[in-house]
């Protein structure tokens, strides 16, 4: 059963675009941003999977459903919000990213695109500098235990039934005697 999404995107005032050193152009806070803040809400078109696989890069897209995407109007400030492997924003919902923590004035706006890409064909290298960087991000990336306890429950709702599912299938790490 599909959700309807907001067809419009929608960014905190306390943001904005400009020069970013992860990649071209980020999103960065102007005023301090408190934890658990709603950041930016995300809508476009919803689009499949075998649509997806159609498009040419750039663009921006999440898994918002099994085998369903948002693609993220281009022209709308929110498509520059760059990953980062130790991000400052994470999933309150499909659509919605919160603050993960306090964000001061001048910061990067990022988020881990794991978090919200389903796609087991998509990958990207990284370049956001973070100590916990993984130099590659993947779509694959849900099922790292160490990604799972740092983002609990704060992913797209398709991935955390994923790890909801692999967590129930996974065999007891205990030894019958």
């Amino acid at each position: 059963m599909s959700t309807a999404y907001a067809s419009e995107c929608w960014l905190t005032p306390s943001a904005r675009t400009r020069p970013s050193t992860i990649h071209a152009t980020g999103l960065f806070a102007i005023e301090q941003i408190h934890q658990d803040e709603v950041v930016m809400r995300l809508g476009g078109q919803t689009i499949n999977d075998e649509t997806l696989a159609c498009l040419t890069p750039p663009y921006s897209s999440l898994t918002v459903e099994e085998g369903l995407h948002l693609l993220l109007d281009p022209a709308h400030p929110v498509r520059y919000g760059n990953h980062s492997c130790d991000p400052n924003l994470w999933h309150r919902d499909a659509t919605t990213l919160i603050a993960r923590r306090d964000i001061d004035p001048g910061e990067e706006l990022t988020i881990d695109y794991a978090t919200h890409s389903g796609v087991e064909a998509w990958s990207m290298d990284c370049r956001c500098g973070s100590t916990l960087c993984r130099h590659t991000v993947t779509g694959n990336d849900w099922q790292l235990s160490q990604l799972q306890a740092a983002y609990g429950t704060h992913w797209s709702p398709p991935l955390l039934d994923r790890i909801k599912t692999a967590t129930r299938q996974r065999p007891s790490d205990s030894c019958n005697t």
